[in-house]
């Protein structure tokens, strides 16, 4: 499906409400990859494998320095799980509202951090043992400034078109990451030591 922002009806003075609408489909198929949440060792080791792998494409498409990925490598390793190799070629693009579409997504990811630091942090995963990522990530203020930056490009006459391709770009890799990631997770999986 390639949404634009004119089938969606959208205002452009409510671009949050324009993304919201224009990924729902997508976003739904990635809360699907994890229906039970991450209470298990299995389940967090295929969302960090998978999360990894698509943090690391997001900072090569927005130009970032990868503290993301870091992150998440650090969680990895102290799992003693392998990262994903990349399906493909991703490279940056210059389009910023194309990038602020893959920013609001990644930065939305914040938000669902929260509630996945909890169950993984009952699994017994902390800040400084394996869950490094989801604690910081939960803790940033990119998705405040995400807002922000969406209000004031809300006045603009630009069209809205790139900033939903880029956020429909972004789910559409994550639920790839994720979906793939269910097939990386070694049979010799243990959970955190107690």
């Amino acid at each position: 499906m390639n949404t634009t922002a004119r089938e969606l009806g959208a205002d452009r003075h409510d671009l949050r409400a324009l993304l919201r609408a224009g990924t729902s489909d997508l976003h739904a198929r990635v809360d699907a990859c994890f229906a039970d949440g991450l209470g298990t060792p299995r389940a967090y080791a295929r969302y960090l494998i998978g999360m990894h792998r698509f943090a690391a494409d997001f900072e090569i498409v927005i130009d970032a320095v990868p503290r993301l990925s870091f992150w998440l490598a650090n969680d990895l390793r102290h799992l003693g799980l392998a990262p994903m190799p990349p399906s493909g070629v991703r490279g940056f693009t210059r389009d910023a509202d194309e990038r602020l579409g893959w920013e609001y997504v990644m930065a939305g990811s914040s938000l669902g951090a929260r509630h996945l630091l909890r169950g993984v942090q009952s699994l017994g995963y902390s800040e400084a043992a394996g869950a490094c990522f989801l604690a910081r990530h939960a803790a940033g203020t990119e998705w405040k400034t995400v807002l922000e930056r969406l209000a004031a490009r809300a006045g603009s006459d630009r069209p809205a078109d790139p900033l939903l391709q880029g956020a429909r770009d972004a789910f559409a890799l994550v639920q790839s990451c994720f979906e793939r990631s269910a097939h990386m997770i070694p049979d010799s999986l243990q959970g955190p030591a107690a």
